[in-house]
């Protein structure tokens, strides 16, 4: 199978995911995964299905080999610090979302995953910064889709 085969599996496993249709996306991603184990995309976007029906500790073990062949893939990182804070690991989530902003500063979910874990953390001034830029970004990212639907 050629890559561009392997994308096309991806891409129906993530509009199944879009739709919260897990269980279809979940066979989208491993036929492609089973066909490209070296695709750090798969293994993210099964980690990010992992994540959503509750499967933390696969989301992490997922992520783990998406970073492997890509450590520069901050959304992995920050789906590993999603799935690390399910799971209460606090310091390790707020780690994975650092290195995640690392890469990505932009990434309005690392912001607040990584708020919520200093937040239990204790660490409540880092916690506010943290919120404050999270926030900041969704406003940014809610007027850009204001600005599309009205066709600017």
């Amino acid at each position: 199978m050629t890559s561009k085969e392997v994308d096309a599996l991806v891409k129906k496993g993530r509009s199944y995911a879009i739709r919260t249709r897990f269980k279809e996306a979940m066979a989208y991603y491993e036929k492609a995964l089973s066909l490209d184990p070296a695709n750090p995309e798969a293994w993210y976007l099964r980690a990010a299905v992992f994540v959503e029906t509750g499967r933390n500790a696969e989301a992490i073990r997922d992520c783990e080999r998406a970073i492997a062949l890509n450590q520069n893939y901050s959304e992995a990182w920050s789906k590993k610090g999603h799935a690390l804070y399910n799971l209460e690991r606090f310091e390790d989530a707020v780690f994975a979302c650092t290195r995640a902003l690392g890469l990505n500063g932009n990434d309005a979910s690392a912001w607040y995953i990584k708020g919520v874990c200093l937040d239990e953390l204790g660490r409540n001034d880092e916690a506010q910064v943290a919120y404050g830029k999270s926030l900041e970004l969704e406003i940014i990212l809610d007027m850009e889709a204001e600005k599309r639907k009205a066709g600017r």
